[in-house]
């Protein structure tokens, strides 16, 4: 007995889409804010669209929601735009949502008010830019906490926005398009 054809060669796997192109990306993300947007308080666009980069690799959101149930609410909005869950929990959520050629990857992070720009100013990056920022925190006695903020002696001295952040850092703050780090110093410090 051999079997049918269909279940010897099963039908291609979807692929995943490793990068887009800026304007395709914003335009998808424009689309999905407008959907998930009634149950949050505050969301934004950060990562490598809201710094400009051509090519974007997955699309980020930082979100402050309205309650726990309007979080949860965020996955089922994502199903109605055919994504498939990839991780869901109580701070992070993602999923691949559907594109012409592929899946694009989708991340969801959750933060507070008082955390909203701490979360924002480290989803937005640059890696390198965050890892200078930490090291400049560091240098000043300060800490840098993703999800917390700009602590100091274990409590919090900024993060509710970007500003407060470099504020306290003494630091300007600069536009998110310029949070790159080029030959060993940031690309605002070099303009």
């Amino acid at each position: 007995m051999t079997k049918k054809q269909s279940t010897l060669f099963p039908e291609n796997e979807v692929t995943v889409i490793p990068e887009l192109d800026l304007k395709e990306a914003e335009k998808i993300a424009d689309q999905i804010k407008a959907a998930i947007e009634p149950l949050c308080e505050k969301i934004e666009v950060a990562g490598s669209i809201r710094r400009q980069k051509s090519k974007v690799h997955d699309i980020d959101f930082v979100v402050v929601a309205k309650n726990d149930s309007d979080w949860q609410k965020i996955n089922e909005k994502l199903k109605k735009l055919k994504a498939k869950p990839n991780c869901s929990g109580n701070s992070v959520i993602k999923a691949f949502l559907p594109c012409p050629n592929g899946l694009f990857q989708v991340d969801f992070y959750r933060a507070k008010p008082e955390t909203f720009g701490i979360h924002l100013l480290v989803r937005t990056g640059s890696a390198e830019h965050n890892m200078w920022l930490a090291g400049c925190a560091l240098s000043k006695g300060y800490g840098l906490k993703y999800s917390t903020g700009l602590m100091k002696d274990s409590i919090a001295v900024a993060g509710a926005t970007e500003e407060s952040v470099f504020s306290a850092l003494g630091l300007p703050c600069p536009l998110p398009g310029k949070r790159e780090i080029v030959n060993g110093k940031t690309l605002w410090e070099q303009q």
